[in-house]
């Protein structure tokens, strides 16, 4: 097994404009996890994609897909893959050149966001750990693929599916437990109950996480001021802002972002 990394990028956001075209394809092979609506063509079909969607790209398929919302976010990865690779997929039963919706693909975007960051690391393992990241990778899309096709009922299920989508998507908004369980005609308590037994973590650390997550973005491609990202990230505090960071990355916003230089 020769699976080789080439590039990827996490949790990108474009607007209604974005719009990708490639003949013939982009000499590799692409992976996206789509956290938003999208639109694709491939092999002369037209998908109309919800949030949640895994779609594979095979080496050579041509590539034609855009926004269809007012805002189009997407995690991805280009790597190159062998016959030995392409019978371990087979193996896995993950389609190619079909978009798949599954409920959630936080944990898969975390994946993405840990094999962005090895990538730009100065780590002496770091070509051993990419291959190994990307083994896990295919594996757990085999499992939520698998896992979502014979997932039990659930009715509150799709709805906190959304909201987390929500949450990732919008790390601006001033999410408040009171109200969101209130919209779900739930007790504060029963929909906290509901989200922790049903992801394995608390809406807040959810809520903070994705402020983090939407911080380090800013803070590595930006260069507008710390008070300006805590507002870009739901926070009203510069302190409130440092202190979740510092708690969420052991450094404050300006020790993270000298880090880069």
């Amino acid at each position: 097994m020769i699976m080789q990394f080439h590039k990827s990028g996490y949790y990108h956001q474009h607007d209604k404009d974005f719009r990708i075209e490639r003949p013939d394809g982009s000499g590799d092979y692409l992976l996206l996890l789509v956290r938003t609506a999208g639109w694709f063509r491939i092999h002369g079909t037209d998908y109309h994609t919800s949030p949640n969607t895994i779609l594979l790209y095979k080496k050579g398929t041509p590539q034609l897909y855009r926004a269809c919302e007012a805002i189009y976010s997407d995690d991805w990865l280009h790597f190159h893959m062998d016959e030995s690779d392409l019978s371990f997929v087979s193996k896995l039963e993950i389609p190619f050149d079909t978009p798949v919706q599954v409920h959630d693909i936080h944990d898969l975007s975390l994946l993405i966001k840990d094999i962005t960051y090895e990538h730009y690391s100065d780590n002496i393992h770091k070509e051993e750990t990419l291959l190994l990241y990307l083994q896990i990778l295919l594996l757990k899309i085999s499992e939520k693929l698998h896992k979502d096709a014979h997932q039990p009922d659930n009715i509150y299920y799709d709805k906190l599916s959304n909201l987390r989508s929500q949450i990732y998507n919008m790390p601006y908004k001033d999410w408040d437990m009171e109200s969101i369980s209130a919209s779900m005609s739930l007790s504060k308590y029963y929909f906290q109950h509901l989200y922790k037994n049903t992801f394995g973590v608390t809406a807040m650390q959810d809520i903070i996480q994705s402020r983090t997550d939407h911080a380090r973005y800013l803070l590595s491609t930006t260069r507008i001021s710390i008070h300006e990202v805590g507002q870009m990230c739901g926070y009203n505090s510069d302190t409130h802002f440092i202190r979740q960071f510092k708690g969420q990355t052991g450094v404050t916003p300006s020790e993270y972002r000298s880090t880069l230089q």
